[in-house]
């Protein structure tokens, strides 16, 4: 099986003109590169990378056009440059982050289109380069040949989003790349003939490898919507799926929550979602009401409750892990209470075993443990950092010979060869004894109380007296409730009787604060450590009438 670059020139040089990418924003008709303007502008860009000795280096890619980013990506392949990608800064955090990666990458460029980098650079430590890519809007048709990989050499930094601790930058490899590509296309049914929509950021794992490298490998078409514009218009998501004839689409939980809740009735008269094979989800706790919800909603327009595909991934396995098989309705199970979705089976060549996370002994099947993971997927580590690597991907089952696992770090069980995840492992709060995922309960936080917003609500505990550990819950308000505060007492009443009714557990204290308040990763998760610290020091500011939205 060839790599990458390979593949980039075999798709140039077999299927120069069919399209590989379109890229959508607003109402615009897109922007759309077939496979030989793919290498067209990959292939020059390349040409400069060699020029300023980039080979084997670390290039930051800070891009706000989707089509610069995949260009200057492929770039780095075909250059043997290794690229870090990651978010446009536009908050002070975001600003953080990007110094924190140029520092910790060890990078020597910035690659970037837009003038806050371009300019002023943030703050970049002195002698980064730093190249815009507007310089470069005329390509030129270049004599380039790509550099000569091995399967162990390094692709890119794929830096985890930190929601659990400082970002990680994941080495990838092209190995790694490829066989997670193989078991994308057998357990989702991709091909040539897929139609795929991506609304994922390009810069993390999902968009990256499931959207931009998937279709170069099958060699079918993607699209894209920029993450903002489907979040504030969920209907263009669906209305694309529905005139592009879309086999391929999905992302988080959430934009399938959002969608059910914001999309009209009239916008859905005009939509036909029978073309739809693959709705992906993962990324974040995949929660059944959501799907029953979604497919009651759209079943006039097409929709298929068996197209709903619940998988389970990481940066640290590349992407994929598990996934639903292909047309069968997602499997649903009850317990402790709660409804768990199957992440359905483990990838061909992948083995997940479920561990005691204290004695590394394998559980029995159905009990819970934290999930391990062995493949051709796993990552050769975390990028200069030997022990924390050490610790995390060269895990072995007690009594079960040399094998070495990737840990998760994610809780669930397997039961019939089939995948249940059920939290993270630092997440967990432990109440007298008994394990609860925070998930859960600020699912039924969201639920037992319409005015906390969607996917803004987190649950943790805090020091109590004595041995028992205090419930804290902080949710984001619907802007339309920050001018009622006279009604957010029986709101935190709300919240209270259902995380008692459901999970047995008492409320300590039910903090509401402004839309958007939460802390979060770059890739919108919220941090949850992150959010007990703040909380601790008195940073959260409680919502009040004056509260701008």
């Amino acid at each position: 099986m060839p790599w990458l670059p390979e593949l980039v020139v075999s798709r140039r040089r077999d299927q120069p003109n069919r399209l590989a990418y379109r890229f959508f924003q607003g109402k615009a008709e897109p922007r759309t590169l077939t496979y030989g303007e793919l290498w067209l502008n990959a292939a020059a860009l390349a040409r400069t990378f060699t020029e300023r000795g980039w080979r084997g280096e670390r290039v930051l890619l800070v891009c706000k056009r989707e089509c610069n980013f995949v260009v200057s990506f492929y770039a780095c392949l075909l250059a043997g440059a290794i690229a870090v990608p990651t978010a446009p800064p536009r908050k002070q955090l975001l600003q953080d982050r990007l110094r924190l990666l140029v520092q910790d990458a060890r990078a020597i460029a910035v690659v970037c289109d837009f003038d806050d980098v371009a300019r002023t650079g943030f703050g970049i430590s002195a002698g980064i380069e730093v190249l815009d890519l507007r310089g470069l809007s005329v390509w030129e048709d270049v004599a380039f040949e790509p550099v000569a990989v091995e399967g162990h050499d390094l692709a890119f930094l794929q830096y985890t989003s930190g929601s659990t601790g400082d970002p990680k930058g994941v080495a990838v490899s092209h190995a790694n790349l490829i066989d997670n590509s193989e078991s994308i296309r057998i357990s989702m049914g991709m091909s040539e003939a897929s139609s795929v929509l991506i609304g994922l950021p390009l810069f993390h794992d999902m968009g990256l490898v499931g959207g931009v490298l998937q279709s170069m490998y099958v060699g079918c078409t993607t699209s894209f919507i920029p993450p903002a514009e489907l979040v504030q218009y969920p209907e263009r998501w669906l209305e694309l799926i529905s005139s592009l004839r879309i086999t391929t689409s999905g992302g988080p939980n959430f934009i399938y929550e959002l969608a059910a809740n914001e999309v009209s009735d009239e916008d859905l008269r005009n939509l036909d979602l029978s073309s739809w094979q693959v709705a992906f989800c993962g990324a974040e706790p995949i929660r059944a009401r959501t799907f029953s919800r979604f497919a009651k909603r759209f079943a006039a327009a097409g929709f298929r409750p068996e197209a709903f595909y619940p998988c389970y991934g990481m940066a640290e396995a590349t992407l994929f892990i598990s996934g639903n098989r292909v047309d069968d309705v997602p499997t649903i199970v009850q317990r402790d209470g709660i409804d768990v979705v199957c992440c359905g089976e483990p990838a061909a060549g992948t083995l997940v075993r479920v561990v005691d996370p204290q004695t590394c002994r394998a559980v029995a099947d159905g009990e819970t443990g934290e999930i391990w993971v062995n493949g051709g997927g796993v990552a050769q580590g975390y990028w200069m950092r030997e022990q924390q690597s050490k610790q995390v991907f060269e895990a072995y089952v007690q009594g079960e010979g040399d094998t070495a696992y990737l840990r998760t770090g994610d809780l669930g069980w397997m039961e019939q060869g089939r995948l249940y995840v059920s939290g993270r492992l630092k997440d967990l709060i432990i109440i007298n004894g008994r394990n609860y995922a925070p998930q859960d309960i600020e699912e039924t936080a969201e639920a037992g109380c319409t005015a906390i917003r969607q996917s803004g609500v987190v649950v943790f505990t805090v020091g109590g007296e004595g041995a028992v550990d205090r419930v804290v819950v902080v949710a984001e308000l619907e802007r339309r409730w920050l001018r009622r505060e006279s009604e957010w007492p029986p709101l935190a009443a709300a919240v209270r009787a259902a995380i008692h009714a459901v999970h047995g557990l008492v409320v300590a204290d039910v903090l509401f604060i402004k839309p958007g308040a939460l802390p979060r990763t770059s890739s919108g998760k919220v941090r949850r450590s992150q959010c007990r610290t703040d909380y601790l020091n008195g940073l959260f500011q409680p919502a009040s009438a004056e509260s701008p939205a």
